[in-house]
């Protein structure tokens, strides 16, 4: 039986549809088989990592400043004291710390104080919660390698050996990002936030007193 004219000239058109879509497939199995899965995915680990690093060394920068003004002021009085000139997080602490002394509303007062306590407080969870997330991250990108990789080759789990050697690295660097982010800043900042947190209680305690005999 004989083509029709249209029939004949679609068929070259359904060839390239075709080699479009064993190329794609190809490639897709390339992906998952071999590095590319597990390179994406350690990229997107190393990328919440310096997420990570950039967002708890910047809130321990402020809980430092935070500690080392509220220090001073506590000092202020003794001779010998002098201040050194502070960066741009030292000076508006130092506003915040002024409008806060020459607040008329003791609510708003003890309402800044409490924000102050909070933002220092939320550190060390904020570290563990960017720890536990990039174990997560890196088991998943495991879990995903090897179900995408169970998924192209059809059920033979004979030939998951090979991915299993690569996805395995998502969880390897998940880890190691864990424990370097957490050597990084777990020591210095349970030390920085307990110093705080009496520096800020102490101030606090010293500004009331100044509020009461001045009433």
């Amino acid at each position: 039986m004989q083509n029709s004219p249209e029939q004949r000239r679609a068929a070259p058109a359904r060839a390239s549809e075709r080699g479009s879509r064993g190329m794609l497939a190809a490639s897709m199995d390339g992906l998952i088989q071999g590095w590319g899965l597990t390179i994406v995915s350690c990229a997107a680990i190393v990328l919440v990592f310096l997420a990570a690093w950039l967002h708890v060394g910047r809130e321990l920068a402020w809980v430092r400043a935070l500690t080392d003004h509220l220090g001073f002021e506590l000092v202020a009085d003794e001779p010998g004291t002098s201040k050194a000139p502070g960066s741009l997080a030292v000076q508006s602490i130092r506003d915040e710390a002024h409008a806060i002394l020459a607040a008329r509303d003791p609510a708003w007062a003890q309402k800044q104080v409490r924000t102050w306590q909070m933002r220092a407080q939320r550190l060390e969870p904020a570290l563990a919660f960017w720890t536990d997330l990039l174990r997560q991250l890196g088991l998943l990108g495991t879990v995903l390698g090897l179900g995408l990789s169970l998924a192209s080759t059809t059920g033979d789990v004979s030939k998951l050996l090979g991915p299993l050697a690569t996805a395995i690295w998502t969880t390897v660097v998940g880890l190691a990002c864990s424990i370097l982010l957490s050597a990084m800043f777990a020591m210095k900042l349970t030390a920085w936030v307990d110093a705080c947190e009496k520096n800020l209680e102490a101030w606090d305690a010293r500004r009331r007193a100044q509020r009461e005999a001045a009433a």
